[in-house]
Parts: C-alpha cells; sequence; structure tokens
C-alpha cells in the first residue's frame, strides 16, 4: 500500500523506480572520438616544436651527434683540396642584416698552411714545396714593351750536368706585374726596368747556397714562393740597381707598387725584422695586404703577427678599403696543429693563403668601394 505518496512492496520495502537513460548514438560518438584525437595531435605537435624535433625535419640538417657533418665536397680556392662541409655558424638573428657576410666551416688540415701568396719564408720557417703549385715561364707571358726579361737560372750538378731553370712565377704575379710596368713606363718613359732573379727551385737554391755563404740555404729563400722577383734597370747593355735612376724614375715604383698588390720583401729600414736588407726585391702579397702594410710601414713579418695577435676570427676584423673595394682580413691558427675549421663566406668573393705558421689568411670582399 502506499504510504507518504511511495510504493511499496514484498517485505514492505519501498518500490525504487529508476529511469532509463538514453546512450550516445553512433554519430555521437564517432564525433568524440575525432575530437579527442585532434586534440591528441595538437598536444604532441606543440610539444615536438618546443623541443626543436619535428615531423618534418630538413633531412640535410645536422644529426647533432658528435663527430657528425653534413654537407658536400669542396675546394678552397688557393688550397687545391677537397674539404668536408659543415652547417654556417648559429647566429641568434640569421635574418636581422640581410647584407651581412655569412660563414660557413671547412675543414682544413694545418699542414697545409705553407702555400700561398702570404706564406712567411725566412731562417726559422723552411717552405715546404706544395704540389699544387702553379708556375708560369715569365718569358711566355711578360709584355716586352715595358719590362724587360734577364737570363735562365743554370747551374751543375757534381756530375758536370748543366741544368738549366726558366725564370718563372705564379700567373696571378705576372698578371699584376704587367700591369704594374704598363703603368710605370706611362708614368715614367722608361721602358728597360729587367726581371733578373724569381722563383728558385730547392735544386737551384742548394747550388747557389753551396758556393755563397751568404745565400740562403734550400728551402729558406723566399725567392721559392713564387711571388717573389728581383728588378733591375738595362742601360747601355748593363744591369743596374734601380736606384741609380732618376728619382723619378726610380721613386715611382715605390711609390705605386702597393696599389697593384707589391711590397718590398726586405727593406732596409726593417733589416732587423727581416735579417737581411735586398733592395729591390719585390714579393706579391694581393692589393688589400699590400696597401696596409704600405699605410702603416709593416714588413710581412708585422703583419702577420699583427692579424694573428688581434685580428681572428672570432675578435675584431681587419678592414681595409682599396680603390677596387672594401676588404676584411683575418687569421685562423691551428694552435696544436691538426685539423681546424676554417670560416669561408658564403656570399662573398674571397681568398685564403697559409702563413706557413700554422694558420690561414681569409681575405673577404664584403664591397666595392662606393
Amino acid at each position: 500500500m502506499a504510504q507518504n505518496g511511495s510504493e511499496y512492496g514484498r517485505d514492505n520495502e519501498p518500490i525504487r523506480r529508476y529511469r532509463r537513460r538514453s546512450r550516445p548514438s553512433g554519430a555521437q560518438s564517432g564525433i568524440i572520438i575525432l575530437l579527442s584525437a585532434l586534440v591528441l595531435v595538437g598536444v604532441v605537435v606543440f610539444i615536438m616544436s618546443a623541443t626543436g624535433t619535428g615531423l618534418f625535419r630538413d633531412p640535410t640538417a645536422s644529426t647533432g651527434k658528435p663527430g657528425q657533418t653534413s654537407g658536400t665536397k669542396e675546394t678552397v680556392p688557393g688550397t687545391g683540396s677537397d674539404v668536408q662541409t659543415t652547417e654556417p655558424p648559429v647566429t641568434t638573428e640569421p635574418d636581422s642584416d640581410p647584407g651581412a657576410v655569412k660563414y660557413r666551416f671547412v675543414e682544413k688540415d694545418s699542414s697545409e698552411s705553407g702555400d700561398g701568396l702570404l706564406v712567411l719564408i725566412d731562417k726559422d720557417h723552411i717552405y715546404k714545396f706544395p704540389k699544387n703549385v702553379t708556375l708560369g715561364n715569365i718569358s711566355d707571358s711578360i709584355n716586352r714593351k715595358f719590362c724587360q726579361l734577364g737570363t735562365a737560372h743554370v747551374w751543375k750538378l757534381a756530375d758536370g750536368t748543366e741544368k738549366r731553370e726558366e725564370l718563372a712565377l705564379r700567373p696571378e704575379v705576372i698578371s699584376a706585374l704587367n700591369s704594374m710596368m704598363e703603368a710605370y713606363v706611362a708614368a715614367t718613359g722608361f721602358d728597360k726596368a729587367i726581371i733578373t732573379d724569381a722563383y728558385r727551385s730547392f735544386d737551384f737554391q742548394q747550388a747557389l747556397s753551396s758556393k755563397s755563404s751568404s745565400a740562403a740555404g734550400p728551402g729558406y729563400s723566399d725567392y721559392h714562393s713564387g711571388a717573389t722577383f728581383y728588378i733591375e734597370a738595362y742601360v747601355d747593355s748593363g744591369i743596374y740597381s734601380l736606384s741609380g735612376l732618376s728619382q723619378a724614375k726610380s721613386s715611382w715604383l715605390k711609390e705605386h707598387m702597393a696599389e697593384y698588390g707589391f711590397i718590398e720583401r726586405s727593406p732596409a729600414a726593417k733589416k732587423s725584422v727581416v735579417g737581411y736588407a735586398i733592395p729591390w726585391q719585390l714579393r706579391y702579397v694581393g692589393v688589400p695586404h699590400a696597401m696596409y702594410m704600405k699605410e702603416n710601414n709593416l714588413c710581412l713579418e708585422e703583419y702577420l703577427n699583427l692579424l694573428a695577435e688581434k685580428h681572428t676570427y672570432s675578435g675584431e676584423h681587419l678592414s681595409v678599403t682599396t680603390p677596387g673595394g672594401v676588404y676584411e682580413i683575418f687569421c685562423v691558427t691551428a694552435t696544436d696543429g691538426g685539423i681546424i675549421k676554417l670560416p669561408i663566406p658564403e656570399n662573398r668573393e674571397y681568398t685564403v693563403s697559409g702563413d706557413n705558421m700554422n694558420g690561414f689568411i681569409v681575405t673577404v670582399k664584403v664591397s666595392d668601394t662606393q
């Protein structure tokens, strides 16, 4: 019977009635599952983005594992050897200055630092005669309208066999020499300058030093570089020093040679540094280097030391402005020998030269002169 509006059943217990809840349809269940999956995917993508991983990684990117790099084989100009490139250094704002020089790194063996237009050769730094050096006979390329050429190197071996070596220089040195001598003749009217010495092989220097105690031993002559030569005057069938000419004819070269990339290798004022003084022994080093050395009264030894001490890649680069462009120059030295990471620009012209002291000089043309 009913009491207080309730129904009672057997054993006088109240009868409880339950409403049956309706279950979601199949379509509703599918929507719920889909939304849950989308939320899960969003969370995963967010986490992977925040941690630097991702589903769509660049397959050419570095693995980030020690000892592994990515890249392609490339030849560094002036070295002639294949090296493995690596990714460019990471910057905090890579696009903040689109016009800036961007660098990447190549592996370089410090043993290759003995080649290039800036190598130091003296009593403390022996030249090892790299195999990849290209030389050209001066007689085949010199413009005889503006410069004459002396005789070849001739010497005899111990068995009496005569050896002959044509005067030679690196091709880029001959090209710069032709340009300089054409300007010299135009300015002075004197067309009797003559090249009387140039590249010396190990064998010729050995023969020379065996006859003269004042000659450098084989491997220690600056003429080995292929960028050094001796220039004199050919007058009245005789060869004389350019210093014997009039002031106008003798001073023009010293005043303007740096504009063509040449320096005096052993000026009298630097004898205490170089160790000797040979007037009119000229060396090609390249225009920005020659102009800076002239303006700051530096010989090659002083200049290379300046770069190594004050103008490294990680420090302040040396800036030089020439009529042909603005350059930045820096030195990278392998303190312990072995392999070094050499920075080279991705978006500028550049050259690389060893210094013969376990270092490399990188010269970058930043812009044309405005």
